[in-house]
């Protein structure tokens, strides 16, 4: 392999990490994006449930009334606050920016490994190619927060997104490729 290769394939090799990164702190803020929606879409119906509920209101006195206009505004303002710290973003962006980050991912695994071994002509178009489509995605693609990316540091610092076949753990049931007689 030329230097030019090598090269390539240290470039895959660097975008594959970002994409690795990338798609993992974007999986983890939809999976808390996911939660938060949840709570801000059901925690309002509780809290008007309470609102107006005759048990405030009949057996609590004074302060049962006042929890009740309590709740009944906190309900109201559920939405607003949702919609004032920004926290209705598009978690179908989100979705699709970690699916495609991690499809890149795999794409740019594959091209350092495989495409390489093709002539430098074919494996560079296989790479310009990756990078137009990474180029898209990160143009559209929302950014994740500081602490997520924070936190796919660190499962990917412990190995929970490493595959078997790259630790050279293998069943023994299993044989690889080239075990495999033809």
């Amino acid at each position: 392999m030329d230097k030019k290769a090598i090269a390539l394939v240290d470039e895959c090799q660097r975008q594959f990490d970002s994409c690795r990164y990338s798609a993992a702190s974007l999986f983890i803020w939809l999976k808390y994006a996911r939660w938060w929606r949840t709570a801000f879409l059901v925690i309002p119906i509780i809290i008007g449930g309470a609102a107006s509920s005759q048990i405030l209101t009949d057996f609590g006195g004074t302060i049962g009334k006042s929890a009740a206009i309590l709740c009944g505004a906190l309900a109201g303002f559920f939405p607003a606050i949702y919609v004032a710290l920004n926290m209705d973003m598009n978690l179908l962006s989100i979705s699709r920016a970690a699916t495609e980050f991690t499809n890149l991912r795999d794409r740019f695994r594959q091209a350092a490994l495989v495409k390489s071994a093709e002539p430098f002509e074919e494996f560079n178009a296989v790479f310009e190619q990756l990078m137009d489509r990474m180029d898209a995605i990160r143009s559209s693609a929302p950014p994740s927060p500081e602490w997520c990316f924070k936190e796919a540091q660190k499962k990917i610092g412990a190995g929970d997104y490493d595959f078997a076949v790259d630790l050279g753990i293998r069943p023994k049931a299993e044989k690889a490729p080239s075990e495999i007689p033809s």
